[in-house]
């Protein structure tokens, strides 16, 4: 690591001369950008500052951003902060290309970062993944990593689009995220703090952050740096329903209104205004030890803390009426911005990450090394009575609410997660210069990840009345007093799926850079792996006396994947290149009922196979001297045995694939200056038409205890779900000198999505495949910046749209009580006031 490879500016600085401007680049030049020559004369004559180059180390290695020969964006700390970027979900609606189901924290656990379309899971009815993994690896530095976090204290991020198997390993298949974080300085003492309040559309909360950053220098060889950043964010959804009950848990009974009836009494109801809040806090600490210019050391600890309660969904369609659990109870109507629960929903996770990167300069090139560790544990409630109340037309409701239903009937699902992951990884990156024939990258990587997942279902109370009731005999479809005997295990469970994976990764990786031309290099890349993977999964379904042991099913895995990129520098900083590369992500096993039982499904899904994809793609990258830059690329990627994570329309929890699949487009980017002094812009575009290219077809249960052929089922032009075909994102920086010492900067930003699929397959309670709306959002900010004071004004959602993210996935069930509905925040507008010190 800290290898400059600065070809192109060596080469140019030496005084060997590139080739004249070719036709291509003129027309690239002039067709993108009209005459930019006299436009940085003009601009000159102003004194703008030009934009400074951009560095990347995509590729273990400093070089220029346009010297990348792939598809590669970056998002700075500044542009961050303008666009109002706090996590991964709001940086996936900012960039083009990424995605993700933004659930909020709450569903951390259950979705994944999404790239170029390489995704056929759908959006998550259950706050549970099954452990496929991620189709884009994500990474703080060089060390992956997995849960919820906040972005502070970042250089810079990374967005790296297209399969990335060489050099970053399984489950890059689609692309992967670095986030680089600034790193302790040896011989610079400062810091920064700020404060900010906010206020809510359609709510009555008021939200506040404080953060803070210290540099420490100790010594002359010797740094430490720490940051932190705390989160409160005010909800905007009014609840009515949630019910008192004995306590919060999965476990709590509700509470009598009428203590002397315990048969047909009604539960004590409450209204919740901004139910849906959030505490987040984010803290990380570095230390950085170089005792000399050829060695460092930097160890590392981030620790990320979020709590919450319910989630950004709303039911505007339900008109109110009779409660058809509670028949002495009227619910109100629902709204746009109001829901009706049961339950109450909180959820929490604790994400760390710990981390130490060696780097040693032998001269002809670096030593590094970097052994991290990564714990993530959530934990979440999501009320589910209503969706089981029109579940199969509520063919399950007496087994668990009694004959007649319990008028205090609750069904509350928990789900908790939890990864323990050590990587370690060595790399040998040779020194870059304008002599060399040939720069490589070479190294090997080792993971050991153990995961466990739990579901707990419950019925709290209903066991305990159908008692009351002298039921006798076990509920059966149509039975009647007194066959009325609610089932369930200890603490009124009535099912229980516990799982249990370990996971390892042994791989050598390379790749060589051939410079067999002054401006032209061929790269070529390998990574074997060896893969080792074992589930064990207990499925303990108590009403139905249906027990699957913990038998461990083993996946292993060993494979070879390549890269072959062609760069070739036409003209100063104007590059051209083509590229092929591989991804690879592992295969798996299924807990799934056997045959014989009502909720049997086939053998075909009890296990699933590994999927790949290769990607082939072309573009043109440049910038030029005014600091105007640009890249285009047009990429083809082929996806073999999609993997798609599902509830299953019986309910139960699988992973099966596809057949193949494709994703094709093209994507664009563009900075710099504009026409008028000190105006700057940035807009990306990307559309990405991902789909299947054959059809697929798999047998399973209906939810009624029928195992139907074809139930599972996608046709070839089925659009892959959770990525729109197009994105775009346009911003502009305009700065202003109010007066002597004081600097005001404008920085407007639009996105706009397309519809997206949700869907690709039916699931639980879904027999069509479901589309989002468009999105389309605009956000503002105005920063005043004197001396070391900078006060910020900002509006998120401008327009306060409502915009919906994805529809229900049980609709018109249950007298409409099903139609929940996923919406973005309303608009905010908020105040932060920071100050900077230091020499």
């Amino acid at each position: 690591m800290g290898n400059t490879n600065s070809k192109a500016v060596r080469l140019d600085s030496c005084g060997r001369g590139l080739p004249a401007t070719t036709s291509i680049a003129a027309a690239v030049f002039f067709a993108l950008y009209g005459t930019p020559r006299a436009a940085v004369a003009d601009q000159a004559d102003s004194g703008p500052a030009v934009l400074q180059e951009i560095t990347v180390t995509a590729n273990r290695r400093e070089e220029a951003l346009e010297a990348v020969p792939y598809s590669v964006s970056v998002i700075s700390a500044d542009q961050l902060a303008a666009a109002g970027v706090t996590d991964l979900m709001s940086l996936s609606t900012q960039v083009p290309g990424l995605s993700m189901y933004d659930y909020g924290a709450r569903f951390a656990g259950a979705v994944t970062p999404i790239i170029r379309g390489i995704n056929a899971t759908g959006s998550p009815a259950r706050g549970f993944r099954s452990f496929e993994q991620a189709p884009v690896g994500t990474y703080i530095g060089n060390s992956p990593i997995d849960g919820y976090f906040q972005l502070d204290d970042l250089k810079r991020v990374e967005v790296l689009r297209g399969p990335q198997g060489t050099l970053y390993g399984a489950g890059a298949l689609g692309g992967a995220l670095r986030l680089i974080p600034n790193s302790p300085e040896l011989d610079k003492f400062d810091g920064s703090f700020e404060a900010g309040g906010s206020r809510l559309d359609h709510s009555d909360g008021t939200g506040y952050s404080l953060k803070g950053m210290v540099n420490l220098p100790l010594g002359d060889v010797l740094a430490f740096r720490a940051s932190a950043r705390y989160d409160y964010d005010p909800g905007w959804i009014d609840v009515f329903g949630i019910l008192d009950r004995t306590n919060n848990s999965v476990y709590g009974t509700p509470v009598l209104a009428n203590p002397s009836d315990p048969i047909n009494s009604s539960p004590i109801y409450n209204r919740r205004d901004d139910w849906n809040w959030q505490k987040t806090f984010t803290g990380r600490a570095s230390m950085l030890w170089k005792p000399n210019d050829a060695f460092s050391a930097e160890a590392a600890i981030l620790h990320s803390k979020v709590k919450g309660d319910g989630g950004p969904q709303v039911n505007p369609t339900y008109p109110g009426g009779v409660s058809p659990i509670d028949p002495h109870t009227i619910y109100p109507a629902g709204g746009d911005y109001r829901e009706l629960a049961l339950v109450d929903e909180p959820f929490d996770r604790t994400t760390n990450l710990a981390s130490l990167d060696l780097s040693y300069d032998v001269g002809f090139a670096t030593v590094s090394t970097t052994s991290s560790y990564y714990t993530t544990n959530g934990s979440l409630i999501q009320d589910s009575t209503f969706d089981y109340g029109g579940f199969a037309g509520g063919y399950y409701v007496p087994y668990y609410a009694g004959v007649p239903t319990n008028p205090r009937w609750i069904y509350p699902f928990q789900f908790t997660d939890s990864a323990h992951t050590f990587t370690q990884e060595v790399r040998l990156v040779s020194k870059a210069g304008p002599a060399n024939l040939f720069d490589y990258v070479v190294g090997a990587f080792y993971e050991k990840q153990t995961n466990f997942g739990n579901w707990y279902v419950t019925t709290p109370g209903s066991p305990e009345r159908s008692i009351a009731q002298g039921c006798t005999g076990p509920v059966f479809f149509g039975s009647s007093f007194p066959d009325c005997l609610v089932l369930t295990g200890p603490n009124d469970t009535t099912f229980q799926q516990l799982d249990k994976q370990n996971f390892t990764d042994k791989s050598l990786f390379g790749e060589l850079t051939w410079h067999f031309m002054q401006h032209g290099q061929l790269t070529g890349g390998v990574r074997h792996f060896h893969q080792d993977f074992t589930d064990a999964q207990l499925y303990d379904d108590y009403t139905f006396n249906i027990v699957v042991p913990p038998t461990p099913h083993n996946a292993p895995a060993s494979k070879t994947i390549g890269k072959v990129d062609l760069s070739y520098e036409y003209t100063t900083q104007q590059f051209v290149y083509a590229l092929w590369s591989q991804g690879f992500r592992r295969g798996g096993a299924n807990s799934l009922p056997p045959p014989g039982n009502i909720l049997a499904e086939s053998p075909l899904l009890h296990f699933y196979q590994p999927d790949s994809t290769n990607n082939y793609e072309a573009g043109l990258k440049g910038r030029f001297e005014n600091g105007l830059s640009y890249s285009f690329a047009g990429f083809l990627i082929r996806w073999d045995k999609p993997q798609i994570s599902s509830s299953l329309p019986s309910g139960n929890l699988a992973v099966y694939n596809a057949n193949t699949a494709q994703s094709a487009g093209f994507e664009f980017e563009s900075s710099g200056p504009l026409f008028v002094p000190h105006l700057t812009y940035s807009v990306g575009f990307a559309y990405a038409d991902a789909h299947l290219t054959s059809g697929f077809a798999y047998p399973a249960n209906n939810g009624l205890g029928q195992i139907v052929p074809g139930l599972l089922a996608g046709s070839a032009g089925e659009q892959m779900p959770g990525s729109p075909k197009t994105s775009v994102s346009v911003a502009l920086n305009y700065d202003i000198n109010l007066t002597s010492g004081y600097l005001l900067t404008l920085s407007p930003n639009a996105v706009y999505r397309s519809a997206a699929a949700l869907q690709v397959a039916p699931s639980v309670g879904t027999t069509t495949v479901q589309h989002s709306s468009t999105y389309e959002i605009m956000n503002f900010s105005a920063a005043v910046t004197h001396e070391a004071w900078r006060a910020t004004l900002y509006v998120t959602n401008l327009f306060d749209k409502e915009e919906i993210l994805a529809p229900p996935s049980q609709p018109n069930q249950f007298q409409n009580l099903t139609n929940d509905f996923l919406v973005n925040p309303p608009r905010t507008v908020g105040l932060r006031v920071g100050y900077s010190f230091g020499r």
